[in-house]
Parts: C-alpha cells; structure tokens; sequence
C-alpha cells in the first residue's frame, strides 16, 4: 500500500512538473508556432532612444560589452531605431492612404449598380470579410478547391517540386 501510494505521489509531481513546463512554453507562442504579438517593447509606444537603450542592454546580457563596444553599439543600435520609426509611420500613412482609396473606389462603384447588384455585392463582400477573419483566426478549414484537387489525384506544389527535383538530380 504504501508503495502504490508513493508511486501515484511521484507520478502526480512529474506530472505536474510537465504541465508547467508545457505552459511556458505556450505563453510566447500562437497556434501556428509563430511567436505571438506580445513583445518586450513596442515601437509606436517607445522613444528611439528607449528602443536604441533596450536593444544594447539585451544584448550586452549575452554577449559582455567593453564600455567602448557598448557606446558603438548604442549609437549603431539608435539609427537603426529612427530608421525603424520612420519606416512605421511611413507604413502607417501608406496603409491608411490605401484604406481610404479602397472606401473610394467601393464608393464608385456602388453608384454604378442598381440596387440588386448592390445588394449582391454587398452580401459577397460580406462573406469575403468572414472568410478573411476566419483565415486570420487560424481555425479555418481546408480550402474547397485543395479539397477537390486532391480528390481528383491531381499533385499539390510540394509534391510538383519533388518530381522536378527528383528529375534535375
């Protein structure tokens, strides 16, 4: 008896053990394996100085800066910062510009269709947006025209490009 009950004791401790571990390495990471969008610091909300700052001090855990190799470091570090903070409000312009055109454009044509066309199209946009949420969330099915491609016997790209492999070797 007390065997059995030192070996379940045992076993729920590795067992815990496991489960914890599990769990840390779950907190960085998405469904898809990709690290998740939970960052240190974030560039819109830091000066190019903080970001220049929190880059060295990262870096100079691993790898034991001199004095003079962290002031290079630093300063290195500061113009790829600005550069960065430049490049996302570049970015963000760019993609706000583009969203207003898109409204613009739907506009237009909107005005170019009767009311049935209108509402077809906007019960097709509608479903477009539901089918791009789902692609984002993660947890979509498997595209109908890969579902019947495969049924039919026909290749996918992967195996395309191990035939021409196999044929240039």
């Amino acid at each position: 008896m007390k065997k059995l009950m030192l070996s379940l004791l045992l076993s729920g401790a590795m067992f815990a053990g496991f489960a914890q571990e599990k769990a840390n390495i779950k907190e960085n990471v998405n469904h898809d394996g990709h690290r998740s969008g939970k960052r240190e610091f974030k560039l819109d909300k830091k000066s190019a100085e903080e970001i220049a700052q929190l880059r060295t001090d990262r870096m100079d855990q691993k790898l034991k800066f001199t004095d003079k190799q962290r002031k290079e470091i630093y300063s290195l570090q500061l113009d790829q910062a600005k550069k960065d903070k430049k490049n996302f409000a570049d970015r963000k312009a760019a993609m706000e510009q583009m969203k207003k055109d898109r409204m613009a454009q739907r506009e237009k044509l909107m005005k170019n269709l009767n009311p049935d066309q209108q509402k077809l199209y906007k019960e097709s946009f509608a479903e477009n947006h539901k089918q791009h949420r789902m692609r984002k969330s993660g947890d979509r099915p498997m595209r109908r025209d890969r579902l019947d491609r495969n049924d039919k016997g026909e290749k996918n790209s992967i195996e395309v490009k191990k035939d021409i492999t196999e044929k240039n070797s």
